[in-house]
């Protein structure tokens, strides 16, 4: 029983030091989701979401995504779910500016995109916390971000796990990919060379 629970108390704490426990997220306030309903209507407009977004419209009769967004990058850009019909693999980092293992594994995201991009890989950053835009400004010149940032929306809720940072993995129809030990998402950072095997393996 002591080897149980002291198997137990380990794991506790290596994804504590891998990640942050999003209770302070704002994701609970509701009311900055609700301020950007217009933007939503907006994208749900064919018209509006071709001026404002370089995603394709149709992806074709194939694609039937595990789960369709709406929402904006740090430009005003509407993206949606069609952007997963342009890559092999989309990798969704939920992350915030507040987090220190989200924060410390943003360099070693921008090298994996920038390695496997050719081969059809993006990474897409997602961020709930607007009341720290300047200090996003500075983690993501810092780092030389070049992959999209886009805001949190509801959309995204069923990724939720409590913990920051939450990464998932879609592939080019738009299917949530199961990982190894057969859940839908990888809750912790990790090392680039952790990542770039994940990557090597599903793309």
């Amino acid at each position: 029983m002591k080897k149980i629970l002291s198997a137990l108390l380990c794991a506790a704490l290596m994804l504590a030091a891998a990640s942050c426990s999003s209770s302070k997220d704002t994701r609970k306030n509701r009311h900055e989701r609700e301020s950007r309903t217009e933007l939503k209507k907006d994208a749900d407009d064919p018209a509006t979401a071709a001026e404002s977004s370089s995603l394709s419209l149709d992806p074709g009769t194939d694609f039937q995504p595990d789960f369709t967004f709406s929402t904006t990058d740090r430009d005003g850009n509407i993206w949606n779910e069609t952007t997963f019909s342009q890559y092999e693999l989309t990798m969704i980092n939920f992350w915030e500016p507040w987090c220190g293992p989200c924060v410390s594994e943003i360099g070693d995201l921008e090298r994996l995109y920038e390695d496997y991009r050719d081969k059809g890989f993006q990474i897409i950053g997602v961020y709930s916390e607007q009341t720290m835009e300047s200090e996003v400004d500075g983690i993501l010149r810092d780092n030389n971000v070049s992959y999209p940032i886009l805001h949190y929306t509801s959309e995204f809720d069923r990724f939720q796990s409590g913990y920051v940072p939450t990464t998932v993995f879609v592939d080019r129809q738009g299917k949530v990919l199961a990982m190894s030990d057969g859940t839908g998402s990888i809750i912790g950072s990790n090392t680039y060379s952790d990542w770039a095997a994940i990557i090597e393996n599903l793309i």
